[in-house]
């Protein structure tokens, strides 16, 4: 593990940067985008409609956006991304029906790939392997950060000047976003290829995603997402407003959930690089199963938020060792696909399991809800043990001989 001082290079902190003013975007967005909606004549179907929208757009453009960016450089395509963050927050800002919203989103969901998941395949690049677990834990605290502040400035700037100027600012952050990326990262070369970049055909790129790492990396990030996306951001505010809470009750709990989270992204980080990002994500994994039942046994409002706490560091510890291990397990030839196919298999549980789990606490109750998820999240959890411990651990990196061929220049363009 190296130390967090001898990691805090210009790309470095570049690329948190980037991901920083990426998530205060995304902050203002969530925090004030129904309301706004909503001011404009949408209907609660058509919210959700719209939502569904990014969600599904990120589905589809995330292989293409990663293997664009394998293919011509990460940071073009992170400078295009937050463009098309800054640009649909202009949208947003001059929709004058409710209509007017589905560009915007349509744009959102290829933005998100374009700057969330390509600075994370850009931050595999630029460091060394002995410090991505602090590099990683670096980036999604900035990201955790970023979506603390958003909602904070949204809702300043949305109550003093109308929410349309609170998404003109999150334009101008993400045109600030678009000047870092081509005044200090572009240009810049990747530490293992200093000279040239290594580029992949499109088939090698494609056929990153039936790499085991690859496959389990995306087994992990669907359970993540039906823990979170599913029982927690979905079905717990139903639940806690089911139990007498109060909506700014529910707020204050997700808030500190949401500090719980980003706090214990950096320790991680540092974790990772002494224990290993697999083992990490296991014990990660873990806790989100053991939260995510708890909640369902809670029934005041300390017993809620103590299991919701949980859940958050749970999160934050897989975020910061999911993406360390999808560095570790990839070279920068096809990394940018590898982290696209990452990107897909969240956008698959984040499409499917609020749907599931809404039919679950239809057909059932909302407490049923924690149950079925967090035996869903285990069985997938033995599925991941079974598929990294079945063969011996030290297997070959995809693609790391044409990358040790390529930096002896046996490997042509």
């Amino acid at each position: 593990m190296r130390p967090i001082r001898s990691i805090l290079r210009v790309e470095v902190i570049a690329i948190c940067t980037v991901a920083f003013l990426a998530d205060v975007m995304s902050g203002i967005l969530g925090a004030t985008f129904s309301l706004h909606a909503e001011d404009l004549g949408a209907s609660v179907v058509f919210i959700g409609f719209l939502t569904s929208l990014t969600g599904l757009v990120g589905l589809v453009s995330s292989v293409p956006i990663g293997v664009i960016s394998d293919r011509v450089g990460r940071s073009r395509v992170l400078a295009y991304g937050m463009a098309a963050f800054a640009l649909a927050m202009l949208l947003f800002a001059i929709a004058p029906g409710p209509g007017w919203l589905v560009p915007g989103r349509l744009m959102l969901g290829a933005a998100m790939v374009g700057s969330f998941w390509i600075a994370a395949a850009y931050m595999g690049d630029v460091v060394t392997p002995a410090e991505r677990g602090m590099a990683f834990g670096l980036l999604t605290t900035a990201m955790g950060l970023g979506f603390a502040v958003g909602p904070l400035v949204g809702g300043v700037i949305a109550d003093s000047a109308g929410i349309r100027w609170a998404y003109a600012v999150a334009a101008i952050v993400g045109a600030a976003g678009v000047v870092v990326v081509l005044t200090v990262l572009r240009g810049r070369r990747p530490l293992a290829t200093a000279t040239s970049r290594p580029r992949s055909s499109i088939r090698k790129s494609l056929r990153v995603g039936r790499e085991r790492p690859v496959v389990v990396a995306g087994i992990a990030n669907i359970l993540s997402t039906i823990a979170f996306g599913g029982a927690v951001a979905t079905i717990f505010p139903l639940y806690g407003r089911d139990l007498g809470f109060s909506d700014a009750a529910i707020g204050t709990m997700f808030a500190v959930r949401a500090a719980a989270s980003t706090l214990v992204r950096l320790p991680s980080g540092a974790l990772t690089g002494i224990v290993g990002s697999k083992q990490v994500v296991l014990g990660a994994i873990l806790i989100e199963v053991v939260a995510v039942t708890g909640m369902g046994t809670a029934d005041t409002r300390r017993m809620l938020l103590g299991w919701l706490i949980l859940e958050g560091i749970g999160f934050g510890a897989f975020l910061v060792s999911a993406q360390a291990y999808l560095a570790a397990n990839t070279v920068e030839a096809t990394r940018g696909a590898a982290v696209g196919f990452y990107s897909m298999s969240g956008g698959l549980g984040n499409t499917l399991a609020p749907l599931l789990l809404g039919i679950v606490a239809g057909v059932f109750s909302l407490r049923t809800v924690f149950f079925v998820s967090g035996a869903a999240v285990a069985i997938g959890l033995v599925v991941i043990c079974w598929l990294w411990f079945r063969v011996p651990s030290a297997s070959v990196v995809p693609g790391a001989a044409e990358h040790r061929a390529y930096a002896r220049g046996g490997l042509q363009q």
